[in-house]
């Protein structure tokens, strides 16, 4: 009777269990590691300010819309104030060129009236000496008045020229009444467009007076603060960084030799290091364009330089993880991207494998 191996039979049948299990499931995972981070806004100023107050302390926990900093720019009121005086000059010459308008207008309309009243006068004056005449003859028929060769007589003739005489004295005056309303109601008046300009440049500067109030972007915490109370600053120098209270991404390594495992879009299972059951998903969103050292934090020999590539993971806020906190990530690899490593370890070869070896040690 032959002598059956039970512990080895046991280990074959488990052995092809796992590898079955991992065949048909087709994936396997790696680890790898990384920081826990916010990417930090850098508030800056585009002038020369002086820091008048500071109303927070790095790492002080802020809620949006509430007062970090306020700073003061001399400069800004020195604008102010000129822009106000240019307006102020300008509006000025304004009311003045359009008060002078408007008196000439007035005169001219004086004149016309003057004009027009005593034309009319002329003529009711011979339309009544008319009226008066044949009044006087209406009932001596054989008495005609003396008329021209047209029929008209003295005083119709003077009334026609009269008329023609007021025609060609009001004309130019409307005209020139029309001229000087057009220039007093202008829109493209030169002097209210330089008014309107410096008014938006006014604006702009009262705008940049609202910057000089920093409050917080949003919710979150202060990071570092690179001014002090009474400190010149010069423009586009960071004088404080802000960032979310709970980290958005991790910047993590992978090792040199794992790098064609990962891809742009892949999942990845995020892990605290430190804190038990605080885990959340994250993808894959940045791939480092070349191979770096990777921190000595982040090696499973601190002694040893070990090198890889840099990946970005977003991850969502909701998370309980630290800033800069030490995290653990595990990739999911599809089997078929790997099938060149994984092909040695089929089943079927397994099995070969094991049972040649133990004839072998039969047979010596």
């Amino acid at each position: 009777m032959k002598y059956i191996n039970f512990h080895l039979v046991a280990f074959i049948l488990i052995l092809t269990g796992l590898v079955l299990f991992n065949w048909r499931h087709g994936k396997e995972t790696f680890i790898f590691f990384g920081f826990a981070e916010n990417k930090e806004l850098e508030i800056r100023l585009e002038h020369p300010s002086s820091i008048e107050n500071i109303y927070v302390t790095a790492g002080s926990k802020v809620k949006k819309g509430d007062l970090l900093m306020e700073v003061t720019r001399s400069s800004l009121e020195l604008t102010q104030s000129d822009l106000m005086h240019e307006i102020a000059t300008l509006e000025s010459q304004l009311k003045f060129r359009a008060s002078s308008l408007q008196s000439s207008i007035n005169q001219l309309e004086g004149q016309k009236a003057a004009k027009e009243s005593e034309i009319q006068s002329q003529i009711a004056q011979l339309e009544s000496e008319i009226s008066i005449k044949k009044s006087l003859i209406k009932d001596l028929e054989s008495i005609q008045p003396m008329n021209d060769s047209q029929g008209k007589s003295p005083n119709t003739i003077k009334i026609e020229g009269l008329k023609k005489e007021l025609r060609l004295v009001v004309k130019p005056i409307d005209a020139q009444i029309k001229k000087l309303k057009g220039e007093l109601y202008a829109s493209a008046n030169p002097i209210k467009i330089q008014i309107k300009k410096l008014k938006n440049e006014l604006g702009i500067v009262n705008r940049e007076e609202d910057k000089l109030s920093i409050y917080a972007p949003n919710d979150g915490v202060v990071g570092s603060i690179f001014c002090k109370v009474g400190e010149q600053f010069s423009a586009y120098n960071t004088l404080i960084t802000f960032y979310q209270k709970n980290p958005t991404q991790v910047k993590a390594y992978v090792l040199e030799n794992l790098i064609l495992n990962v891809n742009m879009g892949d999942s990845v299972w995020v892990s605290s290091s430190v804190q038990a059951n605080t885990q959340c998903r994250g993808k894959i969103i940045g791939m480092g364009s070349r191979i770096i050292e990777i921190p000595e934090r982040l090696r499973k020999n601190p002694a040893f330089k070990t090198y890889g590539r840099e990946i970005q993971i977003e991850i969502s806020p909701n998370n309980d993880f630290l800033q800069k906190e030490k995290v653990t990530l595990k990739s999911i690899i599809k089997r078929d991207e790997n099938k060149d490593a994984i092909h040695a370890s089929t089943p079927r070869n397994i099995f070969d494998e094991i049972l040649t070896k133990k004839v072998n040690q039969k047979s010596e």
